[in-house]
């Protein structure tokens, strides 16, 4: 009797597909959600605001996709130039790094929009 071989609860190219698919629908759904919020308020540029917040929002998932590629293009296996990337110190210490300078940059980056956003709807 041989043991059940350990296996991944969601392979790699399905969680791909997926991830794909909400960057692409995320965009226009985000749009949507900001022109719905818009439509609640008074103000006089109330369609630009609602709009471009969608948009900001919208363009969430499809960042997200494509530092989802760029990870696996760093972890890839590149037999030919002897690469195991997910073996590698520096790959480990550089993803860390890359991710850790782009989580600062986008929280300094909503804030900065979230204050702006401020100042125009107050």
């Amino acid at each position: 009797m041989q043991p059940e071989l350990m296996r991944e609860l969601i392979a790699i190219d399905t969680f791909d597909a997926w991830l794909r698919w909400l960057a692409f629908v995320s965009l226009p759904i985000g749009i949507a959600l900001g022109l719905l919020w818009a439509r609640r308020s008074t103000r006089p540029n109330k369609w630009m605001l609602g709009a471009l917040t969608g948009l900001l929002c919208g363009l969430t998932l499809p960042f997200v996709y494509g530092l989802w590629r760029f990870y696996l293009w760093r972890i890839r296996i590149d037999l030919d130039r002897n690469f195991v990337g997910l073996h590698r110190v520096e790959v480990l210490l550089g993803n860390l790094l890359t991710f850790t300078l782009v989580g600062i940059a986008i929280g300094i980056g909503v804030r900065l929009y979230a204050r702006w956003l401020q100042r125009q709807t107050s």
